[in-house]
C-alpha cells in the first residue's frame, strides 16, 4: 500500500509538471495571438515629414507632420519602402526611412500606387454668415485681434459697436467676409461673446487655422523665394514681418515651402520660421473645420482657454523657445540628468515651452501641465529663439 501511495504521488507530480508546461505554452500562444492584434503604426522620426498622395516623391504633398506623430498603417507599397498611412487630412504615403515601425506588420497588405490626379480646390463664396471666408489660395484663414478696439455691426467707423474686440493672440476667430470701407480693410469675424461683427484690418492679423495642416511663424523679417525644386510664385519681393504666419506645404532639406493668404507660395530657410504654438485655438477647428475645401462655418461657441497662456495675454507667440518631442514617449525628470526621478512621460509631438538650459547644453528645463521638469534634448527639436534663456544650475 505504501508503494502504491508513492506511485500515485509521483504520478500526480508528473501531471502537475505537464500541466505547467501546457499552461506556459498556452500562455505563450496567447501572448503571440495578442501581439498579432497590436495595430501597426509608424512613428515619425525626423523633424518634419511629408505625407504624399502616392508612394514616391513624384506625388503631391498631402500634409506635413511633425516628429513623434503616430500614423496608423493601412498598407505597404511593393518596394517595401513606402507605407500607406492614415492622417488627419486623409490617406497618404510616407517613406519608412524617416519613421519607426511599432506593432505587428505581418498582416499589412501590399497596395499598388494610385494613379496621380490633379486636385482642384473648391472655393467657397465668402460674404454670408453661413460660410467661412476663403482666399485665392483656397485654404482657410481666420483672424486674431492684435489691438483692442470697438467691434462694429457694419464695416464703418460710424456703425454702432456691440462691444470691444479684445487683443488675444491665442484665439483665431472664424473669418466670414472682408470689405473695404472708409479707406480701410475690414474683416467680419465670429466672436462668441459678440456674435458676427466687423473689426479693423489694421488692428487684426490674418492667420491660418491649420486644423489638419501645420502653421509656421516668421521669426524675423522673411522674404520667400523660389525653392530648390524651382517652384514658388514669390521671388524675394515680398517682405513678411516678424510674427507673420503661413501654411507649411512642403519640406526639402533645410527649406520650407509656405503659402500665404493670397495664395502665393515661396520657400524659406528652416531657421527663419518656427512651428506655431499648439496653444492657439479656434472654434473653426474645434467644430470640424478643414484647411482646404470650405465647409459651413462652425456655430458660435467659446474657445477653450490656452493651456499655457491665460486668456487675454499679450505675450508674443515667438517670444520664447519651444521643443517638439521627437520620440514615441519621453520621460520628463525632476532634474537635468537620467538619475533624477521621472515626473511624467509625454507622447511624441508634444510641444513644451523651454524656460532654461542646463550648463551641459543637453538638458532643457521645460514647463507644461505637469509643472516644471527637465528633458534630454537629444529626443526633442528646438523651435524659436532660445538666446535669451538662462543657464540653470537646477
Amino acid at each position: 500500500m505504501k508503494y502504491w501511495s508513492k506511485f500515485f504521488g509521483l504520478l500526480a507530480i508528473g501531471f502537475g509538471l505537464l500541466g505547467g508546461v501546457i499552461s506556459a505554452q498556452a500562455g505563450a500562444v496567447g501572448e503571440e495571438q495578442q501581439a498579432e492584434f497590436r495595430p501597426p503604426v509608424m512613428v515619425v522620426n525626423t523633424s518634419f515629414l511629408n505625407v504624399r498622395t502616392g508612394p514616391s516623391t513624384g506625388y503631391t504633398v498631402l500634409i506635413t507632420v511633425t516628429g513623434g506623430t503616430q500614423l496608423p498603417v493601412l498598407g505597404i507599397a511593393p518596394d517595401r519602402v513606402w507605407y500607406q498611412v492614415s492622417t488627419a487630412a486623409g490617406v497618404g504615403w510616407i517613406n519608412s526611412e524617416f519613421a519607426i515601425g511599432r506593432g505587428e506588420f505581418r498582416n499589412v497588405p501590399t497596395v499598388e500606387a494610385p494613379v496621380p490626379v490633379a486636385v482642384g480646390v473648391d472655393m467657397a463664396a465668402p460674404g454670408t454668415p453661413s460660410q467661412a471666408a476663403a482666399f485665392t489660395g483656397g485654404r482657410a484663414w481666420g483672424a486674431s485681434v492684435t489691438i483692442t478696439h470697438p467691434a462694429r455691426l457694419q464695416p464703418a467707423m460710424s456703425s454702432p459697436s456691440p462691444g470691444q474686440a479684445s487683443e488675444n493672440p491665442s484665439r483665431i476667430y472664424t473669418l466670414m467676409s472682408s470689405a473695404s470701407s472708409d479707406g480701410s480693410v475690414w474683416y467680419q469675424v465670429d466672436i462668441p461673446e459678440l456674435g458676427a461683427v466687423w473689426i479693423e484690418g489694421s488692428k487684426a492679423q490674418l492667420r491660418p487655422y491649420a486644423c489638419q495642416m501645420t502653421a509656421v511663424v516668421m521669426l524675423g523679417t522673411a522674404r520667400p523665394n523660389m525653392g530648390p525644386d524651382g517652384s514658388g510664385t514669390l521671388t524675394g519681393q515680398v517682405a513678411l514681418p516678424p510674427g507673420a504666419e503661413a501654411y507649411l506645404l512642403d519640406v526639402q532639406g533645410m527649406f520650407f515651402k509656405i503659402e500665404l493668404a493670397d495664395g502665393n507660395t515661396g520657400w524659406l530657410r528652416q531657421e527663419e520660421v518656427a512651428v506655431r504654438s499648439a496653444s492657439v485655438t479656434s472654434a473653426y477647428c474645434a467644430t470640424g473645420g478643414v484647411d482646404s475645401g470650405m465647409t459651413a462655418a462652425p456655430s458660435a461657441s467659446a474657445d477653450a482657454p490656452s493651456a499655457d497662456r491665460p486668456p487675454g495675454s499679450t505675450q508674443p507667440l515667438v517670444s520664447s523657445a519651444r521643443v517638439i518631442v521627437n520620440t514615441p514617449f519621453l520621460n520628463i525628470r525632476s532634474g537635468p540628468g537620467s538619475q533624477f526621478p521621472v515626473i511624467t512621460s509625454v507622447p511624441g509631438g508634444t510641444v513644451l515651452d523651454v524656460t532654461g538650459f542646463a550648463p551641459d547644453g543637453v538638458w532643457y528645463r521645460v514647463s507644461g501641465s505637469f509643472g516644471m521638469g527637465w528633458l534630454d534634448s537629444n529626443f526633442a527639436i528646438l523651435r524659436g529663439d532660445g538666446s535669451r534663456l538662462p543657464v540653470v544650475n537646477r
